[in-house]
Protein backbone atom coordinates (compact mmCIF):
# COMPACT_ATOMS: atom_id res chain seq x y z
CA UNK A 1 0.00 0.00 0.00
CA UNK A 2 1.02 3.50 -1.36
CA UNK A 3 0.24 6.38 1.12
CA UNK A 4 -0.21 9.31 -0.76
CA UNK A 5 -0.59 12.97 0.61
CA UNK A 6 -2.02 15.48 -1.78
CA UNK A 7 -2.05 19.39 -1.05
CA UNK A 8 -4.48 21.05 -1.90
CA UNK A 9 -4.39 22.16 -5.46
CA UNK A 10 -4.20 18.39 -5.72
CA UNK A 11 -7.25 17.34 -3.89
CA UNK A 12 -8.85 20.43 -6.01
CA UNK A 13 -7.85 18.88 -9.45
CA UNK A 14 -8.56 14.90 -7.95
CA UNK A 15 -12.24 16.32 -7.26
CA UNK A 16 -13.13 17.78 -10.48
CA UNK A 17 -11.78 14.82 -12.46
CA UNK A 18 -14.10 13.18 -10.54
CA UNK A 19 -16.68 14.32 -11.15
CA UNK A 20 -16.93 12.07 -14.61
CA UNK A 21 -18.45 8.64 -13.81
CA UNK A 22 -15.68 6.99 -16.37
CA UNK A 23 -12.79 8.46 -14.06
CA UNK A 24 -14.31 8.07 -10.42
CA UNK A 25 -14.81 4.32 -11.73
CA UNK A 26 -10.77 4.09 -12.60
CA UNK A 27 -10.14 6.39 -9.13
CA UNK A 28 -12.56 3.81 -6.55
CA UNK A 29 -10.57 0.79 -8.59
CA UNK A 30 -6.91 2.50 -7.77
CA UNK A 31 -8.09 3.19 -4.36
CA UNK A 32 -9.50 -0.38 -3.90
CA UNK A 33 -6.18 -1.70 -4.70
CA UNK A 34 -2.49 -0.26 -3.04
CA UNK A 35 -3.22 3.91 -3.76
CA UNK A 36 -3.98 5.16 0.13
CA UNK A 37 -4.64 9.02 0.26
CA UNK A 38 -4.01 10.55 3.43
CA UNK A 39 -5.20 14.00 4.21
CA UNK A 40 -4.97 16.01 7.57
CA UNK A 41 -6.83 18.84 9.37
CA UNK A 42 -5.66 20.88 6.98
CA UNK A 43 -7.34 20.27 4.18
CA UNK A 44 -10.72 20.72 5.89
CA UNK A 45 -9.37 24.31 7.30
CA UNK A 46 -8.17 25.30 3.91
CA UNK A 47 -11.47 24.05 2.38
CA UNK A 48 -13.35 26.22 4.88
CA UNK A 49 -11.87 29.33 3.74
CA UNK A 50 -14.54 30.21 1.63
CA UNK A 51 -18.24 31.54 1.47
CA UNK A 52 -19.59 29.12 -1.60
CA UNK A 53 -21.25 26.59 1.47
CA UNK A 54 -22.01 23.93 -1.46
CA UNK A 55 -18.82 23.74 -3.14
CA UNK A 56 -17.21 23.52 0.25
CA UNK A 57 -19.27 21.16 1.27
CA UNK A 58 -19.13 19.21 -2.19
CA UNK A 59 -15.21 18.94 -1.59
CA UNK A 60 -15.48 17.79 1.84
CA UNK A 61 -17.27 15.06 1.24
CA UNK A 62 -15.11 13.92 -1.53
CA UNK A 63 -12.62 14.04 0.73
CA UNK A 64 -14.32 11.16 3.03
CA UNK A 65 -15.25 9.60 -0.33
CA UNK A 66 -11.91 8.88 -0.63
CA UNK A 67 -11.62 6.86 2.47
CA UNK A 68 -8.57 8.75 3.30
CA UNK A 69 -6.10 7.80 6.51
CA UNK A 70 -5.85 11.17 8.40
CA UNK A 71 -2.63 12.64 9.13
CA UNK A 72 -1.86 13.82 13.06
CA UNK A 73 -1.66 17.76 12.88
CA UNK A 74 1.96 19.08 12.83
CA UNK A 75 2.18 20.13 16.94
CA UNK A 76 1.02 16.38 17.32
CA UNK A 77 3.57 15.01 15.55
CA UNK A 78 6.10 17.16 16.60
CA UNK A 79 5.44 15.76 20.64
CA UNK A 80 5.00 12.17 19.66
CA UNK A 81 8.72 12.57 17.48
CA UNK A 82 9.98 14.21 20.49
CA UNK A 83 8.47 11.57 23.29
CA UNK A 84 10.31 8.47 21.40
CA UNK A 85 13.68 10.23 21.74
CA UNK A 86 13.32 10.53 25.13
CA UNK A 87 12.20 7.07 25.93
CA UNK A 88 15.32 6.04 23.86
CA UNK A 89 17.24 8.83 25.93
CA UNK A 90 15.48 6.80 29.10
CA UNK A 91 16.45 3.48 27.93
CA UNK A 92 12.44 2.21 28.13
CA UNK A 93 10.48 0.62 25.32
CA UNK A 94 7.98 3.37 23.68
CA UNK A 95 4.88 1.90 22.49
CA UNK A 96 4.38 2.85 18.57
CA UNK A 97 1.90 5.77 17.85
CA UNK A 98 0.82 6.18 14.64
CA UNK A 99 1.30 9.69 12.58
CA UNK A 100 -0.96 8.43 10.02
CA UNK A 101 -4.67 7.37 11.87
CA UNK A 102 -8.34 7.83 11.80
CA UNK A 103 -10.45 10.82 11.15
CA UNK A 104 -11.85 10.73 14.91
CA UNK A 105 -8.44 10.48 16.22
CA UNK A 106 -7.35 13.40 14.31
CA UNK A 107 -10.52 15.65 15.55
CA UNK A 108 -9.94 13.80 19.00
CA UNK A 109 -6.30 15.16 19.11
CA UNK A 110 -7.12 18.61 17.89
CA UNK A 111 -9.58 19.00 21.03
CA UNK A 112 -7.25 17.14 23.42
CA UNK A 113 -9.13 14.78 23.85
CA UNK A 114 -9.05 10.72 23.67
CA UNK A 115 -10.61 9.11 20.81
CA UNK A 116 -13.61 8.14 20.65
CA UNK A 117 -16.70 7.75 18.36
CA UNK A 118 -18.19 11.20 19.25
CA UNK A 119 -15.51 12.53 17.30
CA UNK A 120 -16.35 10.47 13.77
CA UNK A 121 -17.90 13.58 12.56
CA UNK A 122 -18.54 13.95 8.54
CA UNK A 123 -15.63 16.26 7.38
CA UNK A 124 -18.53 18.50 5.67
CA UNK A 125 -19.80 19.05 9.02
CA UNK A 126 -17.01 20.74 10.25
CA UNK A 127 -16.53 22.49 7.10
CA UNK A 128 -20.18 23.72 7.48
CA UNK A 129 -20.05 24.68 10.79
CA UNK A 130 -16.68 26.33 10.32
CA UNK A 131 -17.97 28.71 7.58
CA UNK A 132 -20.99 29.62 9.44
CA UNK A 133 -18.62 29.98 12.72
CA UNK A 134 -15.51 31.75 11.59
CA UNK A 135 -14.47 32.27 14.92
CA UNK A 136 -13.72 28.43 15.41
CA UNK A 137 -11.21 28.35 13.27
CA UNK A 138 -9.01 31.23 14.80
CA UNK A 139 -7.17 29.80 17.22
CA UNK A 140 -6.06 27.21 14.59
CA UNK A 141 -5.27 30.09 12.00
CA UNK A 142 -3.35 31.80 15.00
CA UNK A 143 -0.95 28.47 15.74
CA UNK A 144 0.00 28.70 12.00
CA UNK A 145 0.66 32.63 11.80
CA UNK A 146 2.15 32.44 15.57
CA UNK A 147 5.14 29.91 13.80
CA UNK A 148 5.22 31.63 10.68
CA UNK A 149 6.09 35.26 12.21
CA UNK A 150 8.65 33.26 14.42
CA UNK A 151 10.52 31.61 11.19
CA UNK A 152 10.24 35.09 9.77
CA UNK A 153 11.92 37.26 12.76
CA UNK A 154 14.65 34.28 13.19
CA UNK A 155 15.59 34.75 9.11
CA UNK A 156 16.12 38.43 9.76
CA UNK A 157 17.89 37.91 13.27
CA UNK A 158 20.43 35.94 11.17
CA UNK A 159 20.49 37.79 8.46
CA UNK A 160 21.81 40.98 10.73
CA UNK A 161 24.42 38.33 12.48
CA UNK A 162 22.57 38.24 15.95
CA UNK A 163 22.08 34.66 16.19
CA UNK A 164 25.01 32.63 17.79
CA UNK A 165 25.22 29.08 18.13
CA UNK A 166 24.36 29.86 21.82
CA UNK A 167 20.83 31.55 21.30
CA UNK A 168 20.10 28.90 18.66
CA UNK A 169 20.75 25.90 21.28
CA UNK A 170 18.36 27.66 23.16
CA UNK A 171 15.35 27.70 20.67
CA UNK A 172 16.54 24.21 20.25
CA UNK A 173 15.83 23.46 24.07
CA UNK A 174 12.59 25.76 24.27
CA UNK A 175 11.33 23.94 21.71
CA UNK A 176 12.00 20.15 22.45
CA UNK A 177 10.88 21.40 26.14
CA UNK A 178 7.44 22.68 24.89
CA UNK A 179 6.99 18.88 23.33
CA UNK A 180 8.37 16.96 26.23
CA UNK A 181 6.05 14.53 27.88
CA UNK A 182 6.08 14.86 32.03
CA UNK A 183 5.38 10.95 32.52
CA UNK A 184 6.56 7.66 30.72
CA UNK A 185 4.47 5.49 28.51
CA UNK A 186 3.65 3.79 31.92
CA UNK A 187 2.36 6.62 33.20
CA UNK A 188 5.10 7.26 35.77
CA UNK A 189 6.64 10.98 36.40
CA UNK A 190 10.06 11.12 35.39
CA UNK A 191 10.24 14.18 37.55
CA UNK A 192 12.15 17.68 36.62
CA UNK A 193 16.14 16.79 36.66
CA UNK A 194 15.30 13.80 34.19
CA UNK A 195 13.73 16.39 31.91
CA UNK A 196 16.25 18.68 32.44
CA UNK A 197 19.28 16.10 31.31
CA UNK A 198 17.88 15.18 28.97
CA UNK A 199 16.95 18.71 27.61
CA UNK A 200 20.62 19.55 28.05
CA UNK A 201 21.38 16.52 25.45
CA UNK A 202 18.96 16.78 23.21
CA UNK A 203 19.57 16.98 19.44
CA UNK A 204 17.42 18.27 17.05
CA UNK A 205 19.12 16.36 13.90
CA UNK A 206 17.70 13.51 15.19
CA UNK A 207 14.10 14.00 16.01
CA UNK A 208 12.30 13.31 12.12
CA UNK A 209 10.06 16.33 12.29
CA UNK A 210 11.98 18.80 14.01
CA UNK A 211 15.48 17.81 12.13
CA UNK A 212 13.06 18.21 8.53
CA UNK A 213 11.93 21.98 9.80
CA UNK A 214 15.03 22.98 11.18
CA UNK A 215 17.20 22.13 7.67
CA UNK A 216 13.99 24.16 5.82
CA UNK A 217 14.22 27.00 8.46
CA UNK A 218 17.95 27.10 7.83
CA UNK A 219 17.45 27.03 4.27
CA UNK A 220 15.07 29.84 4.31
CA UNK A 221 17.37 32.05 6.74
CA UNK A 222 19.90 31.59 3.89
CA UNK A 223 17.14 33.41 1.00
CA UNK A 224 17.01 36.93 0.42
CA UNK A 225 13.58 37.76 0.93
CA UNK A 226 12.25 34.29 1.48
CA UNK A 227 8.88 33.01 1.58
CA UNK A 228 6.29 35.07 3.21
CA UNK A 229 3.59 34.21 6.06
CA UNK A 230 1.05 33.30 4.21
CA UNK A 231 3.14 31.30 1.77
CA UNK A 232 4.72 29.66 5.17
CA UNK A 233 1.63 28.37 6.73
CA UNK A 234 0.49 26.81 3.72
CA UNK A 235 3.53 24.52 3.63
CA UNK A 236 3.64 23.58 7.43
CA UNK A 237 1.42 20.65 6.50
CA UNK A 238 3.20 19.22 3.31
CA UNK A 239 6.40 19.50 5.79
CA UNK A 240 5.28 17.54 8.49
CA UNK A 241 4.18 14.94 6.02
CA UNK A 242 7.50 14.08 4.62
CA UNK A 243 8.43 11.24 6.83
CA UNK A 244 5.50 9.58 7.44
CA UNK A 245 4.34 8.90 3.73
CA UNK A 246 5.52 7.86 0.91
CA UNK A 247 4.72 10.40 -1.58
CA UNK A 248 3.57 14.31 -1.62
CA UNK A 249 1.55 15.33 -4.56
CA UNK A 250 2.42 18.80 -4.76
CA UNK A 251 2.93 21.18 -8.19
CA UNK A 252 4.07 23.76 -5.56
CA UNK A 253 7.20 25.68 -6.72
CA UNK A 254 8.18 26.82 -3.35
CA UNK A 255 7.62 23.67 -1.65
CA UNK A 256 9.89 21.71 -4.54
CA UNK A 257 12.58 24.53 -4.03
CA UNK A 258 12.50 23.23 0.05
CA UNK A 259 12.14 19.57 -1.09
CA UNK A 260 16.14 19.04 -1.41
CA UNK A 261 16.69 21.04 1.78
CA UNK A 262 14.33 18.97 3.79
CA UNK A 263 16.21 15.49 2.45
CA UNK A 264 19.83 16.53 3.76
CA UNK A 265 18.03 16.01 7.08
CA UNK A 266 18.20 12.28 6.24
CA UNK A 267 14.17 11.33 7.51
CA UNK A 268 12.73 12.36 4.15
CA UNK A 269 10.52 9.28 3.10
CA UNK A 270 7.94 10.76 0.69
CA UNK A 271 9.08 11.06 -3.06
CA UNK A 272 7.73 14.43 -4.45
CA UNK A 273 5.66 13.85 -7.39
CA UNK A 274 3.39 16.71 -9.50
CA UNK A 275 -0.39 16.11 -10.37
CA UNK A 276 0.43 14.48 -13.76
CA UNK A 277 2.22 11.92 -12.21
CA UNK A 278 -0.53 10.97 -9.79
CA UNK A 279 -3.28 11.13 -12.64
CA UNK A 280 -0.92 9.12 -15.41
CA UNK A 281 -1.82 5.84 -13.32
CA UNK A 282 -5.74 6.62 -12.40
Amino acid sequence: MTFTYLDQNALLKLGFKARKPDFRQRLDTALSGSLAIVVSSWHLIETAHTSNVAIAVELAEFIDSLRPSWLLERRDIQKLDVEDDFCRFLGIDCPNKPRITTRSAVHAALSRQKDSTRFDIPSSKFVKQWIEHPDQLKALDQAYIDNANSLIRLRELVKAGRVTEEIRRRVDEIMVGASLPTTTPAGLDVGRQLRADYIKQVKVVEIPSLAIETAISEHEWALQGGADRNTLIDKFHLISALPYVDEIISNDKFFAGIYPAAQKAGFVRAKLLNNDELLRRL
